[in-house]
């Protein structure tokens, strides 16, 4: 069964003193899709949230199991910080399951 994660987090200490655009900065952020895409991981919308500077994510995998697998290389790897990931509900079924 898939499973769908909203996260938050920030670039990670990889980043720390490297230049946007620079052979360092692209050999990382290519390693940092290379995990995701060997999570199988599907991102269905990702972008920065300006109004608490983080970075947003909303990615679909095969299963849980694969998004923590995820979540936990690129902390290894000091990719991306993550402040907050867990399952996403869309709205109607929440409020489903907040009427039952």
């Amino acid at each position: 069964m898939t499973y769908t994660s909203f996260s938050i987090g920030r670039p990670g200490r990889a980043y720390d003193g490297v230049a946007m655009g620079s052979d360092q900065w692209n050999a990382l952020i290519t390693r940092q899709f290379e995990i995701l895409g060997e999570g199988n991981a599907e991102t269905i919308v990702g972008g920065f949230a300006a109004g608490i500077g983080k970075f947003i994510n909303v990615n679909t995998y095969p299963d849980v199991e694969s998004s923590s697998r995820v979540i936990a290389r690129l902390a290894a790897e000091q990719l991306f910080e993550v402040e907050s990931s867990g399952p996403f509900v869309s709205t109607e079924d929440m409020m489903k399951l907040m009427a039952s």
